[in-house]
Order: structure tokens, then C-alpha cells, then sequence
């Protein structure tokens, strides 16, 4: 469903249908874009994306590709397309250190696209999440803080997008 969505918009995408062969297609991308630490613009990944039979990942899924992925380039931008959502956050806030999107099935195709092409909440907690570490904070156990500055971070942001000349 998503590559009829994505070749209607114009996307380039790579399939992978398992672990193995999305921890290869995202390896491959950054050997083939060395200069460019994103090998691609986004992933979308689901929570059960299985592994090969008979694999040595055979209880990894898709969280694991994260995971692995985030190792290799902490600020690739994620979306976990999935029927689990809370497990996944549950499962994310335990063990990644980074900023991931998640978005519900079932979902319609405009809501899918719209996410993809609006980067603002990505862009903003992106922004929070280096922030921290260069404080030294754990994204993963904020402050009061912390929190103070993202939401004067989201302010300034909302109200530069409503600012402009174009508005």
C-alpha cells in the first residue's frame, strides 16, 4: 500500500520485507552515500516486521531495526507504522535514545503523506533532543527544564511559520 502512495507522490523508496533485508537495504544506502551521513530522507518502519526464517534475528523486529539503524546515524528520521502504538513508545522510551514518529494503522493515505512532507515536529524535537545532549540530559528523563524549553522552542517555531511575508 505505501509504495502505490509513495510512486503517486513521486517517492524513491526501497521495500524491505524483513529485518535482515532493511538492516542491508540501510547499510547499502549509507556505503553508496558516504558523503552524506542519511542515506535516506525517512524510514518507515512497522513493529512487526519479521525476520527471515530460520534467522539468527529471529526474535528481532522492527524496533530492532531501529535500533540498529540509530546506532549507525542518531538523527535518521523514523515513522513506525503500526497497530501498537503505545507498545512501541513503551518499548522505544526503554531502549533508544532518540526521536522516532509514530503513526497509527489504519490510516488514510492523506494523513500518511502529510506526515512524511510536514518535518515540523521532527525538525522541533530534533532540535530539543541535541539541545540536551549538549547539556548533558538524557532525552529519555527530562527536566522541568527541559520541558520550559521545548515548548518555548515550539512557540517560537509555531509563531515564526505564522509569521511570514507569504502568511
Amino acid at each position: 500500500m505505501y509504495s502505490i502512495w509513495l510512486k503517486e507522490f513521486d517517492y524513491d523508496y526501497v521495500i524491505a520485507r524483513t529485518v535482515e533485508d532493511g538492516l542491508y537495504a540501510y547499510q547499502n544506502s549509507l556505503k553508496q552515500n558516504s558523503a552524506n551521513l542519511n542515506g535516506f530522507d525517512l524510514i518507515v518502519l512497522d513493529y512487526d516486521l519479521p525476520p527471515k526464517k530460520d534467522s539468527s534475528l529471529s526474535t528481532k523486529n522492527g524496533l530492532y531495526v531501529a535500533r540498529e539503524v540509530l546506532r549507525l546515524n542518531r538523527d535518521q528520521r523514523i515513522i513506525f507504522a503500526s497497530a501498537w502504538p503505545q507498545k512501541i513508545f513503551n518499548e522505544y522510551m526503554e531502549s533508544l535514545k532518540c526521536f522516532i514518529e509514530i503513526l497509527q494503522k489504519p490510516f488514510e493515505k492523506d494523513l500518511f503523506i502529510k506526515m512524511i512532507q510536514d518535518t515540523f515536529v521532527f525538525d522541533t524535537l530534533k532540535k530539543v533532543v541535541i539541545d540536551m545532549r549538549k547539556n548533558n540530559v538524557n532525552p529519555n528523563e527530562p527536566t522541568p527544564e527541559s520541558y520550559v524549553n521545548l515548548f518555548e522552542l515550539l512557540w517560537k517555531l509555531q509563531k515564526d511559520t505564522f509569521d511570514t511575508p507569504d502568511n
